[in-house]
């Protein structure tokens, strides 16, 4: 085969396998981002649809509860003629409900908003198997045989005035359809997205409550390939699940509330058909092979036109490269173009001349090399300098944090029994603990503090010393003792310390701040970012108090707005009682088999895990499982851990 076609077959090989692999990556590419995309998107509106079903619920368990309350309900004075003339007030006052019962505890109707089987028994179903003195408050989805519709039944026991025994059953209904409001949402049209997500709530048995696409089967048909969505669902842990057959993807999301009724431990599901889910991709392949097709053509007819250009002049070039291997160097090269190939046949005549003019540069440069050889070895010996006093400033500065820190020993002296576990990621750090011991009029107090700084190495540091002197000062000196009113005041005060009217600075510090009356054992906890765990005596249940998401030093408004959005929790303690707070370092950490973040789900089950050993052997617990997670791997925060028992 001649030069000319290989130029040819080279030139379209290169493009064609070029182009070729790039399909094949973008593919690939596309269709992993387009999963990825559509399981955020889903993820993201399917929990926002959970919390919006989970509070929808609460609220009207609690409408039926204030209802209950009326006297006119609990007074057994009252005629049928009143409390139906009550339930229909309430009708016209409540438009999202259908309509509103009063039973007596036989299930015999007494009364209805819109005088529907007065007088007639319900049959012993539905929410008449869940209610009780031990559920007074219950919700169930069924077919109402008033109605004949399916509703959202919300029942509970009304009580005589002043006293503790039932005397009837109050219900409100509430239109399945009215669902729709709630999880209209799941929709990717707000993107001008073509794509169509079709949305079912099932029971724990797959049993259809609510339908975006066809409402009649609601109560009446199972979902389909439920039982394998379900293990689908029981196997991840993941808050939504992606689940796929031949044709079909599936989004499911599971909720377990804390109400008694026949829809409780459901699922959501969100499915698409595959054809939908990848229409973008499908889209772009059909333009990539246009262009791949494209690029062949013009890549062929200029190979074509490229081969009997070049080829002429590379034939005498190489005749002439061949003199010159042999030692030729004067040899004359008979071409005269002015593109590349004449270049090279310049380049390769003035070769032999280049070569001795290098050979020569390069004698006098081992010279110069030669001459600054002593320069670099000062030079060196000056960054060695620069490094030790860098080393020696940065450890001077843990010196210095490190005694800021209170001692252990000294809380041991106030509480039972404590640990902490302080693991910077770098020689210093951006978390810190605090606690002190202060009184107050006849009452003696402990304060806990965990925080974790924006930042870590040397600015986190800047931050904790900051944060801590600040506290001391708020509580010590300042006699603030409400954890609100301390975490109000430290946030003012960074607030001002960091210029932050003046400049776009965001810094600031999570905190969890637990104030303990060692009188009565009675603790407030607030917080912003850093949750409160407790641990009861006696069990291994751990209690979360969540703190909102908030930085310390960041909050927007004036002292009396950061107030009202922050939170304190009022908490009776006991002997016996283990208290845990934590930075989000030990939570964040990557390691394990796969690479990933430890995350606070298996926190929390460790600590449930190690609380009933002393506290010392839990904080050995938390470190040996914090190292073989690592797996010998770069810390990726700092770590602070804080463990008191009462």
């Amino acid at each position: 085969m001649n030069y000319y076609a290989k130029i040819i077959l080279l030139g379209v090989g290169l493009v064609f396998f070029t182009s070729a692999s790039l399909y094949v990556s973008l593919n690939r590419e596309l269709e992993k981002t387009l999963r990825e995309e559509l399981l955020s998107n889903v993820t993201n509106l399917s929990t926002h649809a959970i919390t919006n079903i989970e509070s929808f619920v609460e609220s009207r368990l609690n409408d039926i509860k204030i209802i209950s309350q009326n006297p006119v309900f609990r007074n057994n004075e009252s005629s049928p003629e009143e409390l139906n003339a009550q339930l229909k007030n309430l009708d016209e006052l409540n438009d999202l409900y259908y309509s509103f019962s009063y039973f007596n505890l036989d299930r015999l109707r007494i009364a209805d908003s819109k005088d529907l089987s007065v007088g007639e028994e319900h049959s012993f179903n539905s929410y008449w198997t869940l209610i009780s003195p031990e559920n007074p408050t219950v919700v169930d989805v069924s077919r109402s045989e008033s109605v004949d519709k399916n509703v959202m039944h919300f029942a509970t026991l009304v009580y005589e005035e002043n006293a503790t025994e039932s005397k009837g059953v109050l219900v409100g209904r509430i239109l399945v359809d009215e669902l729709f409001n709630v999880l209209k949402s799941i929709s990717l049209n707000s993107n001008n997205d073509e794509r169509k997500l079709n949305t079912t709530l099932v029971d724990k048995d797959g049993i259809i409550l609510y339908s975006q696409d066809d409402q009649k089967k609601a109560l009446q048909d199972k979902y389909e390939n439920f039982d394998s969505i379900k293990k689908s669902s029981s196997d991840g842990q993941e808050s939504v699940i992606l689940s796929e057959t031949d044709d079909m993807l599936y989004f499911i999301s599971r909720s377990n509330t804390n109400v008694n009724f026949a829809g409780e431990d459901w699922f959501l599901i969100v499915n698409i058909s595959k054809d939908d889910a990848f229409l973008p991709l499908y889209k772009i392949q059909n333009k990539l092979i246009i262009v791949v097709i494209t690029i062949l053509v013009v890549a062929i007819i200029f190979a074509l036109i490229f081969a009997n250009i070049l080829v002429r002049p590379i034939v005498k070039l190489s005749k002439a490269a061949e003199e010159m291997g042999k030692g030729d160097l004067s040899v004359k090269i008979p071409v005269h173009s002015k593109d590349e190939v004449g270049k090279l046949a310049q380049q390769l005549q003035s070769a032999s001349e280049v070569l001795i003019k290098r050979i020569q540069e390069q004698k006098d440069l081992n010279d110069q090399l030669e001459s600054q050889k002593d320069e670099i070895h000062d030079q060196k010996l000056q960054l060695e300098h620069v490094n030790v006093q860098i080393s020696d400033s940065i450890m001077y500065a843990q010196r210095i944090q490190r005694s800021i820190l209170p001692e252990l020993k000294v809380m041991s002296r106030i509480v039972k029994d404590s640990f902490v576990i302080y693991e910077p990621k770098d020689v210093v750090s951006g978390d810190f603990y605090w606690f002190e011991r202060v009184r107050q009029g006849r009452n003696e107090y402990l304060i806990i503090a965990c925080a974790d700084c924006t930042g870590h190495g040397v600015p986190g540091a800047i931050m904790s010393i900051m944060g801590s002197n600040q506290l001391t000062n708020i509580v010590y000196y300042q006699n603030y003792i409400d954890p609100n009113k301390i975490l109000t005041r430290l946030d003012k005060v960074i607030k001002f310390e960091l210029k932050r009217d003046e400049n776009e600075n965001r810094d600031g510090l999570e905190i969890g701040l637990c104030v303990i009356n060692l009188d009565d054992l009675s603790m407030e906890f607030a917080g912003a970012g850093i949750p409160l765990y407790l641990v009861k005596k006696g069990t291994k249940e751990l209690i979360t108090y969540k703190s909102p998401k908030y930085m310390i030093g960041g909050i927007e408004g004036d002292e009396k707005e950061v107030a009202g959005k922050l939170n304190k929790e009022d908490i009776q303690l006991e002997e016996g009682d283990k208290l845990y707070l934590a930075s989000d370092g030990f939570q964040d950490q990557f390691g394990g088999e796969k690479d990933k973040k430890f995350m606070s789900k298996n926190f929390k089950s460790l600590i449930e895990q190690v609380s009933d050993l002393p506290m010392s052997e839990q904080a050995v617990k938390l470190k040996g499982t914090f190292e073989a997670w690592k797996k010998g791997k770069e810390q990726t925060d700092d770590v602070v851990v804080l463990g008191v028992e009462i």
